[in-house]
């Protein structure tokens, strides 16, 4: 899988789970502190987050960093 397929991916299993959690992009945002449009990059995968971003999304979703990246 190539780099950008990845970035996809992840940001496609993001926005998935955070759907299912029931939050809006602006709720789940305002909820890590973080600007929307940041989250929507990632979520569309055109930018690669800092593991310590990915960290703070897992926990807002209240789950590990392994069930993030397992798809």
């Amino acid at each position: 899988m190539t780099d950008k397929k990845y970035l996809e991916k992840l940001g496609q299993q993001i926005a998935k789970i955070r759907k299912e959690k029931g939050f809006t992009q602006v709720e789940f945002a305002d909820k890590l502190d973080m600007n929307r449009s940041a989250l929507a990059k990632i979520e569309i995968g055109r930018v690669n987050p800092q593991i310590i971003t990915l960290k703070r999304i897992a926990d807002g979703l209240e789950i590990s960093v392994s069930e993030l990246v397992d798809f």
